[in-house]
């Protein structure tokens, strides 16, 4: 099953248009880096459509994932999302699109972006570290996206994500900056799905 995801992921990439060969490599590897371990786990900084700035660590196993800030708290079983709101004392229980996991998962651009996007590799900016590359993703479909583009800096020696920026169709751009990547041995499902007991006196929101 690996070998086929990573032989389409290319395929797709190396036919899009504007898309490179290096831009398809240097995609495939991160994926598999994110992607092919059991789990993995990384700090990031999240900077949301509305200008706010929030910190957490997210912990993943392909498209499951737990989410954990002082702000707010999210687990995804690769159906069901939870979204508990520190603030309101509610947990929204939602199954989100695509493009709707990005606001919880920085890294679902990168699982969902075969056959959807269209990618490219951009050329280097003064300044910027010699071994960071920048990938461009479009929507084939722009008209049916929510996003209008999004651009992952991918670290050439480690193959791991350093920086996503995903601009949606409205104007608005969030970025996340991303640290500590690390692999991890196999998560026990119940780790990305919420149980009352996990946050007790919070009221729950079925919004499915």
């Amino acid at each position: 099953m690996k070998k086929q995801f990573t032989f389409i992921i290319l395929m797709l990439c190396a036919f899009a248009a504007g898309a490179a060969p290096t831009a398809a490599s240097l995609l495939e590897q991160c994926s598999a880096k994110l992607f092919g371990p059991p789990a993995v786990s990384a700090s990031f900084t999240l900077r949301t459509v509305q200008g706010e700035e929030l910190s957490g660590r997210i912990v993943m196993a392909r498209e499951s994932f737990r989410l954990t800030s002082p702000e707010f708290k999210i687990w995804f079983d690769g159906r069901t999302q939870w979204t508990a709101l520190a603030t309101l004392k509610e947990v929204n229980v939602t199954e989100p699109t695509a493009e709707e996991l990005l606001s919880g998962n920085p890294f679902a651009i990168i699982s969902g972006y075969a056959g959807r996007y269209n990618c490219r590799l951009l050329p280097q900016t003064k300044g910027a570290k010699p071994e960071v590359r920048e990938v461009e993703l479009t929507p084939r479909n722009a008209a049916a996206s929510d996003i209008r583009r999004a651009v992952v800096s991918i670290d050439t020696r480690t193959h791991w994500p350093s920086r996503i920026v995903v601009t949606m169709a409205s104007g608005a751009t969030a970025s996340a900056t991303v640290s500590d990547c690390r692999t991890l041995p196999k998560q026990p499902r119940a780790t990305f799905s919420f149980k009352a007991s996990d946050l007790p006196g919070y009221e729950i929101v079925d919004l499915r």
